[in-house]
């Protein structure tokens, strides 16, 4: 057993670092040290954490914590996703000017906290590891979205905490319904005894599985369990609403994609289901987009939107498909935390949160009014910017497998969209300002809207750079 634990620990470095530096800085915060503490240890864990993770050992599989945990090329690309993400926020966090400075030193801590849930759930190999894995990016996002001391910020925390332990219990349910069953909790196991089921398994199974799935559809904001999204984006600070825009997403999807491999043999029939939740969130959530005037809640809707799209390269089922979804991941973690730190950019100079706050931002502030309108346009997918590469491919997977309904839909909506995106560049460029206020923002936001420029026109530019490694990222074992 030891000697398990001690592999398990040597591969496992990278968490450990996280997690040690999420606690340092929370306890850093809590005992009221000056945030610079707190913070530059946030930055120490994360460069550490990168370090290790560079040093890990290359693509092969192992089974960690008594095959509790696996680490291979799939969770190993999603451990990148999530630090890459959290870096960003936390740049994000040190720009803005959320919570008294004591309290900056808890808000960094928490942020780690969440970035080490979302790789937990990326390489979860058992359902209760699943569970404590979303449960940890749950409870650390709840205090996040409740950081703001103010009636909204306390309000959206507390909607997110009801929806959020209601659909925990549902999933738990479900867990120990299928548990039981099966007699199975590892994902290998569940492969082993779903392989005995008819082709039509029994209604009983099929409900443990449906409950489980609404566990995970609340994480990536799947219709119709998206209804905390638009309520909870416009009560937290910016940072907290672009974390919770792309990390929990990705990270939940890759859990899906692990729970579909453990379940494959009930694919027949759950497939038409997810399939018709695929066309309907991307519709939805782009069609009300269409009508907001708050801008974090139109990008609430156009998340719910963007899941849609990548929901594309899950149901298909084909290496395209997985290989499209992880590009388009990537692609909207650069242009989602871009848009998201131009707002910031924005918000902490006007005050507003509303269409109206962007008028005559172009004369105000071209660089920046150019940064969000570059992505604006990638996330409404028009070439060559990195969002146009991600849809190329996930809609050209739907393509070659047949669900041409699923390509149509994607591109239907992607034109829907782009007419509430180009609705917000107007506003940069045409409309008049009514309070001429010039946001100059802080170095880190400028920081990270200008690295999250650079990788969307790059990589829209050079695609090569990505896409040779994709083959490699796609590789799921259940060990």
């Amino acid at each position: 057993m030891s000697s398990i634990l001690s592999d398990s620990l040597l591969f496992w470095r990278p968490e450990l670092a996280l997690a040690a530096g999420s606690l340092l800085s929370l306890l850093l915060g809590a005992w009221g040290r000056p945030s610079r503490a707190a913070i530059a240890t946030a930055w120490l864990t994360v460069f550490a954490t990168a370090f290790l993770l560079a040093a890990a050992p290359g693509p092969s599989s192992a089974a960690l914590f008594f095959d509790m945990i696996v680490i291979d090329p799939f969770a190993s690309a999603f451990r990148w996703l999530a630090l890459v993400t959290t870096a960003i926020v936390l740049l994000m966090v040190v720009g803005s000017r959320d919570g008294t400075e004591p309290e900056r030193g808890e808000y960094a801590g928490l942020v780690l906290m969440v970035g080490l849930g979302l790789m937990l759930m990326a390489q979860a190999n058992n359902l209760l590891m699943a569970y404590v894995a979303v449960e940890l990016v749950s409870l650390s996002s709840y205090l996040l979205v409740g950081f703001a001391d103010d009636a909204r910020g306390r309000e959206a925390a507390l909607k997110y905490l009801f929806f959020g332990a209601l659909s925990s219990g549902v999933m738990l349910f479900g867990m120990s319904l299928l548990f039981g069953l099966t007699g199975e909790l590892g994902f290998l196991g569940l492969l082993q005894a779903a392989s005995g089921w008819p082709a039509q398994p029994p209604s009983i199974v099929m409900l443990s599985i449906l409950l489980i799935l609404v566990g995970v559809a609340f994480k990536i904001s799947l219709v119709p369990f998206h209804m905390w999204t638009p309520d909870v984006y416009e009560g937290a600070p910016v940072p907290v609403t672009a974390l919770l825009s792309v990390g929990p997403k990705a990270a939940a999807l890759a859990l899906l994609v692990r729970m579909v491999a453990a379940l494959a043999p009930a694919w027949p029939t759950l497939g038409p289901v997810l399939i018709g939740l695929t066309v309907l969130t991307m519709t939805f959530g782009n069609l009300v987009a269409l009508v907001q005037t708050n801008v974090k809640r139109l990008f609430a809707y156009s998340t719910i939107g963007q899941v849609g799209y990548l929901l594309i390269g899950l149901v298909v089922q084909s290496p395209a498909g997985l290989q499209g979804m992880i590009l388009y991941l990537i692609a909207y973690l650069f242009m989602n935390l871009g848009a998201f730190a131009c707002l910031a950019w924005v918000v902490q100079e006007t005050g507003r949160e509303s269409l109206d706050a962007f008028n005559g931002l172009g004369r105000r502030s071209p660089v920046l009014a150019f940064l969000l309108a570059v992505f604006l346009l990638s996330l409404a997918g028009i070439p060559p910017l990195f969002g146009f590469i991600g849809k190329f491919y996930l809609f050209g997977a739907a393509i070659q497998t047949n669900h041409v309904v699923l390509a149509v839909a994607g591109a239907v909506n992607s034109a829907i969209a782009l007419y509430y995106y180009v609705k917000l560049i107007r506003q940069m460029y045409l409309a008049t300002e009514d309070a001429p206020i010039t946001p100059r923002g802080t170095l880190p936001l400028k920081i990270a809207a200008g690295i999250c420029a650079v990788a969307t026109i790059g990589f829209g530019i050079f695609p090569a750079l990505i896409l040779a490694w994709l083959p490699q990222a796609t590789q799921i074992n259940l060990l």
